[in-house]
């Protein structure tokens, strides 16, 4: 049908037909391509999504980095100044990844003195996306030492995004005080985010940064809806139960997985029509299928609970009439 509707020229009828199969056959190369999806680390990703995996944002109808956006954005001499500051940079990151102690010293030395905001570009190009936690540490630490607007975006993305715990909580406690309103207008949009995990950790930040004009997105941040796609076998399926300890297993008694928020969603009965589980090593014909859930948000709450010395636990409604009577007096 989809070859009928290509023929016809109906492109995007031929469009909805591909992702029908896709509901058949997820791994269709075929009809991956035609849709412009791409493999990356090992899940099929739609061609937004995968720019958007690799750090990409959109800017005029094109993806580019970050930091290709800012110097799109900044005015001629501006951009000149942190150009200026990626060969150096360049440089210092080679010298420090190198085996000459010298050079190694010396590297560290320069970076240390770094101040000039115009340097967080080059900064976040070279050391912020670097595979090593202890250079993504170094990069926050740089960023933590200048003052105005400039580090504050990257520090931000940093404690909300970054795979390594220590890296995200030294990037929450290097934004400076004078820094917080513009890093709350980053943060405060996060608490819409799709993803569960980084809506808690943007609560956490605001929490900690204590400003009460936070309080309504958070309540409407305290129960959230999410989707998540999970392999399944496309027969011989089993389902999951939850112990009385909250453990989540296979419905013969056997342990299961499931990723750890749909994991907390069932063990908090927050799962009621249950979910299918792929066992490991048992290779079988599989399918993708959605999990819809709505999530308590726990640090949502604690950071309501802080700010305002109330608890009303995820009741939105009692929150809401609190806050307006507040506001009215």
């Amino acid at each position: 049908l989809a070859e009928w509707c290509k023929a016809n020229s109906l492109r995007d009828q031929r469009a909805e037909q591909l992702l029908l199969l896709l509901d058949v056959e997820p791994d269709h190369e075929e009809a991956r391509g035609i849709l412009g999806h791409k493999l990356h680390n090992g899940k099929w990703l739609t061609r937004d999504e995968w720019y958007a995996a690799r750090g990409y944002v959109p800017h005029e109808g094109k993806w580019v980095t970050l930091q290709e956006r800012d110097l799109l954005m900044k005015s001629e001499g501006e951009r000149a100044a942190e150009t200026a500051w990626y060969p150096k940079i360049r440089q210092w990151y080679n010298w420090a990844s190198g085996r000459n102690p010298q050079r190694m010293a010396e590297a560290r030395a320069n970076f240390d003195a770094v101040t000039d905001p115009d340097a967080v570009p080059a900064l976040v190009n070279f050391l912020g996306g670097n595979n090593d936690a202890q250079v993504r540490l170094l990069c926050v630490q740089l960023l933590g030492q200048m003052a105005g607007p400039k580090p504050v975006e990257p520090l931000v993305r940093k404690s909300l995004y970054d795979d390594e715990h220590a890296v995200r909580i030294a990037a929450r406690q290097a934004i400076h005080e004078d820094q917080y309103s513009l890093a709350l207008e980053h943060y405060v949009p996060e608490l819409k985010s799709d993803s569960n995990t980084v809506i808690q950790r943007a609560a956490v930040a605001i929490r900690d940064m204590g400003d009460m004009t936070c309080v309504p997105y958070l309540i409407q941040a305290l129960v959230t809806h999410h989707r998540w796609k999970i392999e399944v076998p496309s027969n011989n399926t089993q389902s999951f139960t939850v112990g009385p300890n909250g453990e989540v297993g296979m419905g013969n008694g056997q342990t299961g997985w499931l990723p750890p928020e749909v994991q907390g969603l069932a063990a908090t009965g927050q799962l009621p029509y249950g979910a299918i589980i792929l066992q490991p090593n048992q290779p079988r014909t599989t399918r993708v299928v959605t999990i819809k859930g709505d999530v308590k948000n726990a640090d949502v709450l604690e950071a309501l609970k802080k700010l305002t010395g109330q608890d009303f636990g995820y009741n939105k409604r009692q929150w809401e009439v609190w806050y307006q009577t507040q506001a009215n007096t």
